[in-house]
């Protein structure tokens, strides 16, 4: 049974959500390392991870896992490290990421994930001069563990595994205090410049014993899941790894989601029998796309699955209607319901703020507060912001400058920048207030809300809408078309929108048709396969301009 919703008001209007926990979380004295033990001890054999290595897929037991992992410390203090020494790793998501991994947890040693790109043709460590030499400024490693055959093997700090000492002492394991620094993720950047954001020992197992805590079925059914997020984020690299480990379960890694690797993909559930999806709308796009094409196939990888969980503020209203329809395949064919929880989280809250604790029936539900964790609602220009509070929360930024503090409010309430909505007893998504801007005339556009309702009104049409003109007369949209959708098509349903929302904030002036496949290296994809509409109009700006100046596009 789900718990009750608690909700406070404070005499500056905000409104404060939490609700009852049972006992303090964390559940001391787990943290991480102690959870790898217990399973590595209580189900030695229980495979925790597999990937496709150069020999196949190669697994590893909770008995290996640990074992190699101290073994990778050993070697690492042979090196000359200690406890609170910085190792950064531009290895993928993998056996070898997850030795490294675990033998800086058991060490001691702070885990930085860098993210690869910037890295991809640097010729000296430290590098110069570019995006990759502000990250390393940041955080200051004092090791770079890169993979075979990368271009800065070898060059100052950077090393691959091979290259550590081949032996180790055989210590006891590290297992520090809840304000150690455990690792360093940064920010995705699509507001600005990505911040490093270290994450302690204490946020990952209140984080963790938390989420155990809303979803208990975590605890009575192992999970089993098949993941492709990357590991220098902290959705695959912290959370979904971490969520497997606290709970016993198992992690299969897949490459990441294509149109073309799909049947591997396909194989791989039918194989493992995962228990629950957790991802993004890429995927399950993906997932869907094969469904239509080949309903058998897909359909023998959820036949053990009980959940799908997704990022609530992240999926259109068409994607939702073809998941509502496949839910109701599963439950004929399996019986197994598939129930559908979402969430809401940030790299500040070492990932996760809010879970739904139950199944959601309408996209943009953000869930309830996590269990000792609080949620505010505070108003600002006549929105509610979502702030957040708890022990989850990171210490600091790092910046070059530097550690710098979080834009907390004077209770202690993380300032996330999203505007959120309490319909009864359930917190809505109502847009990033980050992504508004005024027109010449001085009237707001709340762009994320638009953006959501416009592509509810041409969702066989777009698979998504960047919406500017910002300083300019009137708004102007560009469109990733769907399928062989045309500009005449969308500029024809877009004049429907306007005769219904003729607002000089909402009616759409101009439109065109994106020609491009948006550049995840240079910011505008995020890591979970989201067009970043800011970073989109910055690299685009000419593009937009045109639009605004009536020399490319058509008038709906």
């Amino acid at each position: 049974m789900a718990p009750s919703l608690i909700l406070g008001r404070r005499a500056d209007g905000a409104v404060v959500l939490s609700i009852p926990i049972a006992a303090p979380l964390p559940l001391a004295p787990d943290d991480i390392a102690t959870r790898l033990r217990v399973w590595a001890d209580r189900d030695p054999d229980r495979v925790l991870i597999s990937a496709v290595t150069r020999e196949g897929r190669r697994s590893l037991t909770y008995a290996e896992a640990l074992a190699e992992a101290r073994q990778l410390r050993g070697r690492l203090t042979a090196a000359g490290f200690s406890p609170g020494a910085r190792i950064a790793t531009l290895l993928p998501a993998g056996i070898d990421g997850l030795r490294l991994r675990l033998a800086c947890l058991l060490g001691g040693f702070v885990h930085v994930a860098l993210p690869p790109y910037p890295f991809r043709a640097a010729q000296t460590c430290p590098p110069a001069g570019d995006e990759a030499a502000r990250l390393w400024r940041t955080v200051k490693p004092d090791l770079l563990i890169v993979p075979d055959g990368h271009c800065l093997a070898g060059k100052g700090s950077a090393r691959t595994l091979q290259d550590l000492p081949h032996e180790g002492p055989d210590l006891p394991d590290h297992d520090g205090t809840r304000h150690e620094w455990s690792a360093i993720f940064f920010t995705a950047g699509s507001t600005g410049a990505s911040k490093g954001v270290p994450v302690t020992r204490g946020m990952i197992a209140s984080c963790q014993a938390a989420c155990a805590a809303m979803w208990p079925f975590l605890q009575e059914r192992p999970p089993v899941l098949i993941d492709w997020m990357p590991w220098n984020h902290v959705f695959g690299g912290l959370d979904n790894l971490f969520k497997v480990i606290w709970n016993g379960g198992t992690l299969h890694l897949a490459p990441p989601p294509s149109a073309e690797g799909m049947g591997d993909m396909l194989d791989l559930m039918a194989a493992a029998a995962p228990t629950m999806s957790i991802g993004v709308p890429l995927g399950l796009r993906l997932i869907l796309d094969a469904y239509d094409a080949d309903a058998d196939r897909v359909a023998a990888g959820f036949r053990t699955q009980s959940h799908i969980f997704f990022a609530g503020a992240a999926m259109e209203p068409a994607l939702w209607e073809r998941l509502a329809r496949f839910r109701a395949d599963m439950e004929r064919r399996f019986g197994n319901g598939l129930v559908v929880l979402s969430g809401y989280g940030a790299t500040e809250a070492a990932s996760t703020m809010c879970l739904a604790p139950e199944g959601v029936t309408t996209p943009g539900i953000l869930g309830w507060p996590l269990p000792g964790h609080e949620v505010a609602l505070v108003p600002v220009d006549g929105r509610n912001e979502i702030r957040f509070r708890g022990p989850n929360l990171a210490p600091c930024y790092l910046t070059e400058d530097g550690e710098v503090p979080l834009p907390v409010d004077e209770y202690g309430f993380y300032r996330t920048g999203d505007a959120g909505l309490l319909e009864g007893d359930v917190l809505r998504f109502d847009g990033r207030m980050s992504e508004d801007f005024k027109l010449s005339s001085g009237i707001k556009v709340r762009s994320g809300v638009l953006r959501a309702q416009i592509m509810s009104h041409i969702p066989h049409l777009a698979d998504d809408i960047v919406l500017g003109g910002e300083g300019r007369d009137g708004l102007v949209a560009l469109v990733f078309a769907r399928g062989q959708a045309t500009l005449e098509q969308i500029a024809g349903a877009l004049a429907g929108w306007n005769r219904a929302n003729s607002g000089s904030s909402t009616a759409i002036t101009r439109v065109a048709l994106a020609d491009f496949v948006p550049d995840g290296r240079s910011g505008e994809v995020s890591a979970k396969g989201q067009i970043v509409q800011s970073r989109v109009l910055k690299n685009r700006a000419a593009l937009f301009a045109a639009l605004s100046d009536g020399e490319s596009g058509l008038a709906p």
